[in-house]
C-alpha cells in the first residue's frame, strides 16, 4: 500500500507545482465577491439623487460636491446623494454615452453646445425653467435670461437655461463660467432637486 502520510516534503512539491491553483482560486473568490457587492449594493432611486455634469470646462468636482452637497441636502432632505462629474465635451463620445443612458440632472455647458443640443427643438431636449423662474425656486430676477431663451417648437420662446457668467465664484473650483449656462436635461427624474441646486449655486457663486 502507498505510504498516503503528508509529510513536509510531499506538501513542499505539492506546493511548488500547484501554487498557481490557489493563487487562481483566490482571485476568482475575491472577484466573485466584488461582483456580489457590486450587484447588491445600494443605489439610491433617480428621484433622491442628482448628477451634476460639468461639460464648460475643467473643475474641481470633488470639492464642489463637498462644498454643495450639504446645502443641497438641508434644501431637498429626502435626497440623498450628489454627484458631480466633469466630462470633456470635446470627446463626443463620452458625453453621447451619458445621454444616451439618459444620465444627468443638470448641465453647466456652453452656450454652442447647448445649442448642438437643442437643435431639434429645445421643448425635445431641455427641461423649461419658465415655472420655477414664476415661482422663485429659482431666483434669477437679476440675471439677463435672455440667452436661455429657446424656441418653444411653437414660434413661442421660453427659457431652458439659466446664463453663468455671472457666477465667478465657480473661479475657485478652476472654471470659467464665461458663456456658460446651467439647464436640466428633459429626461431628469430628479428636475425638482436640480433646480434647487442652481438656485444655491446663484445664491452662493455671485
Amino acid at each position: 500500500m502507498a505510504n498516503q502520510r503528508l509529510t513536509k516534503k510531499k506538501l513542499k512539491n505539492h506546493l511548488a507545482y500547484s501554487w498557481w491553483k490557489y493563487a487562481l482560486a483566490a482571485a476568482v473568490s475575491t472577484m466573485l465577491v466584488s461582483i456580489v457587492f457590486a450587484v447588491t449594493e445600494y443605489r439610491p432611486p433617480d428621484d433622491k439623487k442628482v448628477e451634476f455634469y460639468v461639460l464648460n470646462s475643467y473643475a474641481d468636482t470633488e470639492t464642489m460636491q463637498a462644498d454643495f452637497w450639504p446645502l443641497l441636502q438641508a434644501r431637498k432632505p429626502e435626497q440623498e446623494k450628489l454627484t458631480v462629474i466633469s466630462i470633456n465635451i470635446y470627446a463626443p463620445m463620452q458625453f453621447s454615452t451619458y445621454v444616451a443612458a439618459q444620465q444627468g440632472d443638470l448641465f453647466l455647458i456652453s452656450r454652442d453646445e447647448m445649442l448642438k443640443i437643442t437643435s431639434d427643438g429645445a421643448q425635445e431636449s431641455l427641461v423649461e425653467l419658465t415655472p420655477y423662474l414664476e415661482s422663485s425656486a429659482i431666483d434669477a430676477e437679476d440675471i439677463d435670461l435672455a440667452k436661455g431663451a429657446l424656441d418653444r417648437g411653437d414660434g413661442t420662446t421660453a427659457v431652458y437655461a439659466v446664463p453663468a457668467d455671472t457666477l465667478t465664484g465657480l473661479n475657485a473650483y478652476g472654471n470659467d463660467p464665461r458663456d456658460s449656462l446651467l439647464c436640466i436635461p428633459m429626461y431628469s427624474k430628479n428636475a425638482d432637486s436640480a433646480a434647487a441646486l442652481i438656485e444655491l449655486m446663484l445664491e452662493k457663486l455671485r
